[in-house]
């Protein structure tokens, strides 16, 4: 009866440390690192190749940034932009997606 005991608290502990796990805010620069920064750049810059390469790449660091609402990036986020970004709507949670508007927005130099 022990053991019954043991190995079902066992798994009631790895169920709950799963579900905090789950809780856990999404990282907006570890995201954005991960599918963003190869284009627009690790500090919201895109090379200057890049920025050649993909007419209209925003410059995430630009002032101008500031006024972009957070629903413009968002939809770009999420149903892409043309042929040259996809959209992050199936592989992005609408908590990572909030996470990564977030971190854009301290890259913008006031």
């Amino acid at each position: 009866m022990t053991g019954k005991i043991l190995v079902l608290s066992a798994v009631l502990g790895l169920a709950a440390a799963g579900s905090l796990a789950a809780q856990q805010p999404a990282d907006g620069a570890a995201t954005y690192a991960k599918t963003c920064a190869s284009c627009h750049g690790p500090q919201g810059t895109p090379s200057a190749a890049m920025a050649h390469a993909m007419a209209g790449l925003p410059d995430f660091a630009a002032a101008a940034m500031t006024s972009v609402p957070d629903s413009t990036l968002r939809n770009a986020i999420l149903n892409g932009k043309g042929r040259m970004m996809a959209a992050y709507k199936t592989r992005l949670t609408p908590e990572q997606v909030t996470a990564v508007i977030a971190y854009i927005r301290t890259l913008a130099k006031h």
